[in-house]
């Protein structure tokens, strides 16, 4: 009952962890189920569950090392935080018709390819606490979890992600300030 409980509690978020990652759907269900049944194979039989927000977090860690072992041996990783629809609806249609709202679309298309560009400038583990805190809306607390970090750390870890970003953006004339709001 337990196990079947925290699947469906956790199940859609990971699986969008996961697949923001990886863009192959099909790669993505198979990384999830691996998280699934990594954690039951390592939880089955015990008779110490953990609660259910520390075995969140797990989950969470095991999907970013699958993750990352499948990034290191089969394909490059793209991030991305928001996808074209999002982006679109985050900044409001400014033109109204088909025609803007093709405008629109294309715009929201080149703001999420930048910042996918962008993203790809910062080490794995500052990708994974910016997709965490800002598309996740994960709380400090639990990236640190996930990270196996103090809060402090990884405060000071996005710090330094959003410093980067902005950087980056601003010399490719790019602004994220708008989605490193929270």
């Amino acid at each position: 009952m337990f196990f079947e409980k925290l699947y469906n509690a956790n199940k859609d978020h990971l699986f969008s962890f996961i697949r923001r990652s990886v863009k192959d759907e099909s790669t993505a269900l198979d990384l999830l189920q691996d998280t699934f049944l990594n954690f039951f194979k390592h939880y089955s039989g015990k008779g110490n569950l953990p609660q259910e927000q520390i075995a969140r977090m797990i989950l969470f860690r095991i999907a970013r090392n699958l993750m990352i072992n499948y990034g290191k041996s089969y394909y490059q990783k793209n991030v991305s935080l928001m996808g074209g629809e999002e982006v679109a609806s985050f900044f409001g249609s400014k033109s109204q018709g088909p025609e803007g709202q093709v405008l629109d679309d294309m715009a929201a298309q080149d703001l999420t390819r930048a910042l996918n560009e962008i993203l790809e400038i910062l080490p794995e583990e500052q990708k994974t606490a910016v997709e965490l805190r800002y598309s996740q809306g994960c709380k400090l607390e639990e990236i640190a979890q996930v990270l196996s970090l103090s809060v402090s750390g990884v405060s000071r870890l996005l710090e330094r992600a959003e410093k980067a970003i902005l950087q980056e953006g601003k010399r490719r004339g790019f602004k994220p300030e708008s989605f490193l709001k929270s």
